[in-house]
This record gives structure tokens, C-alpha cells and sequence, in this order.
């Protein structure tokens, strides 16, 4: 998993309105949205009775400087009511049980969680980061219903975003650099699979990136819709301006869909018991 740096979520809290703007263009809706639709609940669900708490993590290589105010700006702007704790660890979770937060967030080396406090469930980032992604390239390209996606990368975000597409009626193909990690993959949930990174990823149209990985412009199709939530995130002049739209961001879209999944553990609860 590749770590976030203090330098690939800087500006994080106050971007909301390019990366809005970029949604709107190209999905036609905003982030808020986009993590409702893959939730499964309302585009008009109101989330401002939600409070969570956002636990700052030591262990290992420590905290990254500014991801819980980031993480704690996101959930805000999805209407929720959120919090930094003010001390850390074990510590700092008490303080979030102790202030009876509906969600906790909290990330170390090894997972980053939404965790319902009220349903004792969870959501990790790899989920909802799958799951977002996902539902932008469903989105952006018009619906990915019978189409065939591309996922480069068959990791922990790669791979469930391969299920999710195939889930949506995608003809999915995966590729990875391991090729004997991507066939495990591909066979284990019944989709293509692809050796040659490169040569997959020129002759298919819509492409979910989920790897660390830079890809020369020349291997990219004319038109083709991109949803990158690999890191780091590069493409060239030349790639930038052949694809019809690149949607990336280091950690919104993954957050606002992990809160919003959180969020239906209730709102589903309660339609079932109706």
C-alpha cells in the first residue's frame, strides 16, 4: 500500500470546489453524491444528524502531518459533524467513545477504517476507495454496463474494484506488473486477465488505475475515461490531452464514500425494519 505524504494531501482542506467542479463536468455529479450513489442511499440524504470523531495514529512511522484535519474537512463538507480528538492512540479513541460519536476514523501503516460505533461494523479505505472510483468510471462513461474495463493493479484497492466493476456489468480485464498476482486475481473472480500492461491498457477505453505506477501518453487511448486513485498520480501533456477526462484525488473520494457506507449500515437497518 503506498503511504500518503504530507505533500499529497496538501491543500486537501480547501479544494472542495475544484474537485466539485471536476466531478460536476465529467459524472455529473458532485463528490457528496457520488458517495451516496455508491452507498446505495438517496443523492438527497441528509447527514448533518452524523457525528464522528477522527483519531490521530502514532504507531509506525507515525502521523502524517495534516490527514486528520483532512480527513476531518472532508467529513464536514459532506454535512457531517466531525471532530479531531485531541489526544492520540488509545487515548484519543476513548475520547471519541467517551463524546458518543456515531463514526470513529483512525488509519495506521497498515488500514485505514470507518468504524460504526452504534453497529460495530466497518468500512476500510481500500473498500471505499474501490467502491468510489468505481462509481466515477460508472458514471463518467455513461454507464459501464457491458463495456469493457480496464483495472491496472490487482492490490488490495485493484482488486476489489474489479469485483465492484464486474458487479456493475462490466466486462472487466485486470493487468499488473506481477503477473502471476494478477491471474490469481482474475481467476478468483471469474475476469479477464492480461500480462502486457502496456498493451492492455492502449486498446481499452475506460481504465480504473488502482497502481503506483506512471504511464506514457502514447499508451493512452484517444477518448479514454480514467479513474485513477492510484498514487502517485502522474500522466503527461500528451496522455492529459488525448483522454477525455483523468478524475484523480489523493483521499476525498475514499473518505466521503467510507463515511457514506458507514452511514448505511443505519439507513438500511432502518428500511428493513420498516
Amino acid at each position: 500500500m503506498t503511504r500518503l505524504t504530507p505533500d499529497l494531501i496538501e491543500g486537501v482542506p480547501d479544494d472542495t470546489l475544484a474537485l466539485d467542479s471536476i466531478l460536476k463536468k465529467y459524472t455529473g455529479s458532485t463528490m457528496k453524491e457520488i458517495a451516496l450513489r455508491a452507498a446505495g442511499l438517496p443523492a438527497d440524504t441528509d447527514l448533518s444528524g452524523i457525528t464522528a470523531s477522527v483519531v490521530p495514529i502514532t504507531s509506525g512511522m507515525g502521523i502524517i502531518g495534516g490527514f486528520a484535519k483532512s480527513v476531518d474537512a472532508i467529513l464536514k463538507r459532506l454535512g457531517i459533524r466531525s471532530h479531531v480528538t485531541g489526544s492520540t492512540d488509545v487515548l484519543g479513541m476513548t475520547q471519541a467513545l467517551d463524546s458518543d460519536d456515531d463514526l470513529v476514523f483512525m488509519a495506521d501503516d497498515s488500514m485505514f477504517i470507518a468504524y460504526n460505533v452504534r453497529e460495530r461494523k466497518y468500512i476500510s479505505n481500500f473498500f471505499g476507495t474501490a467502491l468510489g472510483y468505481a462509481t466515477v468510471l460508472d458514471l463518467a462513461s455513461g454507464g459501464i454496463r457491458g463495456k469493457e474495463a480496464l483495472v491496472i493493479g490487482a492490490g488490495f484497492v485493484g482488486s476489489r474494484a474489479a469485483r465492484i466493476l464486474r458487479d456493475m456489468g462490466a466486462d472487466v480485464c485486470i493487468t499488473d506488473k506481477i503477473c502471476e498476482k494478477g491471474t490469481k486475481v482474475a481467476k478468483d473472480l471469474g475476469v479477464k486477465y492480461d500480462c502486457d500492461v502496456e498493451g492492455t491498457l492502449s486498446c481499452h477505453k475506460y481504465v480504473l488505475n488502482a497502481a503506483p505506477a506512471i504511464f506514457p501518453g502514447r499508451l493512452i487511448m484517444d477518448g479514454a475515461v480514467i479513474s485513477a486513485p492510484g498514487v502517485p498520480h502522474y500522466f503527461d501533456e500528451e496522455g492529459r490531452r488525448k483522454a477525455s477526462c483523468i478524475i484523480h484525488d489523493p483521499l476525498e473520494i475514499g473518505v466521503a464514500t467510507m463515511a457514506a457506507c458507514s452511514v448505511a449500515f443505519y439507513k438500511h437497518k432502518e428500511e428493513v425494519s420498516r
